[in-house]
């Protein structure tokens, strides 16, 4: 009889067989205990209220949320996103692996310039969304949560002339956002901002530092992505808050963030939908490419193309003060039909705003529902999404 001892030697080497990983080895991050940013020798003098982000601490807000978040609307907001997952992905099959992963043609894509996307399971469902930077057909940037996404590219890569490596704790990542965001930018920059479009990249100099800037974000403003090493981070951090402070912008924390990517509609990973979603069902069928050379999720797609799903993801506009939590049920005529994914208080809208899944017939605007509050009702009224600016020309702009 064979051993458990013989066996496990056995799977050992059957799991081996394929060889080493094709990237640098990524630290447990189970073991790499609580991480603080590049940044936080400037934040930690003012920030007491923090999250935990991707094994970082991050500020959850430094003087009022409802402030910050102003100062993003009105003027600027700087804000720590480090522990969004950076992958860098090279070599010369990058462009292939990438295409065959995502619904959106990668071959198309102009260097120097960024795609939203999502990556796909063989079913269909999303692995993850994020934004994908080009520098060349050999050379690419991943950047999203932290999902699967370098697992998802490392098992379909090790067939491939390419290699993964992540700069989660290389690289950290500070955003500048809000209506002065170029203004302010441009006034530490070596580069013409200018020129770079919604959705551009550009490698630049801010504050004396060499840095990656992608002309992207997380709320629907005009806003800029700026990515420094670790090593350049403390000075670099410091200086460009200086001049933020200068030209009347604010430090901003997550959940000012939060409140303006909700009235933006800006869906979680994790929280608004996850891997048994598709694009579809989300409201990202315009991303799936109808003219692109066959991918894996290609015919899973063209099935959920054509079905209409059980629950769609809609905005709700909630009466009354009370905000919903994650989690609470919808009701109709009593029964209940959809739950809610995100919700916050709403500035600009003066109302409590949710996001939620509810039954396909109900989907509609104009469809009014009512929320359990743990005992206590509210009412609400499905509404188009995003609650703000719904041809983004804030951030196009």
């Amino acid at each position: 009889m064979q051993s458990r001892r013989d066996a496990r030697i056995q799977r050992i080497e059957f799991a081996s067989f394929t060889g080493a990983p094709p990237y640098l080895a990524t630290p447990i991050r189970s073991r790499s205990g609580l991480k603080r940013t590049a940044f936080f020798p400037t934040i930690g003098t003012i920030a007491t209220d923090y999250k935990l982000h991707n094994t970082y601490l991050k500020p959850d807000f430094f003087t009022d949320p409802v402030e910050e978040y102003a100062a993003i609307r009105q003027t600027a907001g700087l804000l720590d996103v480090t522990g969004e997952e950076i992958l860098e992905i090279r070599g010369p099959d990058a462009e292939a692996l990438l295409d065959d992963l995502m619904p959106r043609d990668v071959r198309k894509m102009n260097d120097g310039h960024c795609y939203y996307s999502v990556l796909l399971h063989d079913h269909g469902g999303i692995v993850e969304d994020g934004i994908l930077v080009r520098f060349d057909k050999t050379h690419f940037w991943w950047i999203g949560g932290p999902g699967n996404s370098e697992e998802h590219l490392y098992a379909h890569g090790v067939s491939r002339d390419v290699t993964i490596e992540s700069f989660n704790d290389r690289i950290h990542v500070a955003s500048l956002q809000g209506p002065k965001s170029r203004d302010i930018l441009q006034s530490v920059c070596d580069a013409d901002l200018t020129p770079v479009p919604f959705y551009g990249m550009i490698r630049a100099r801010v504050c004396g530092v060499p840095v990656t800037i992608s002309r992207t974000g997380y709320t629907a403003e005009l806003g800029y992505d700026i990515y420094v090493d670790v090593t350049e981070g403390e000075a670099f951090f410091a200086n460009l808050w200086a001049a933020v402070k200068t030209q009347g912008g604010a430090l901003c924390g997550s959940k000012s963030l939060g409140i303006r990517r909700l009235e933006a509609a800006i869906l979680n990973f994790g929280q608004d939908f996850d891997w048994q979603h598709t694009p579809y069902e989300i409201g990202l069928g315009w991303m799936v490419s109808q003219t692109k050379a066959p991918f894996r999720a290609q015919k899973a797609l063209a099935v959920a193309r054509e079905a209409t799903p059980p629950r769609r993801i809609v905005g709700l506009k909630i009466s009354g003060t009370e905000v919903p939590l994650l989690g609470d049920s919808i009701l109709f005529e009593g029964l209940p039909v959809g739950i809610i994914t995100s919700a916050t208080g709403s500035p600009a809208l003066g109302c409590p705003i949710a996001l939620c899944w509810i039954d396909t017939p109900l989907s509609e605007p104009g469809t009014r529902v009512s929320i359990d509050l743990d005992g206590r009702s509210a009412d609400a009224e499905v509404v188009a999404i995003p609650f703000l600016d719904p041809e983004r020309k804030l951030s196009k702009g």
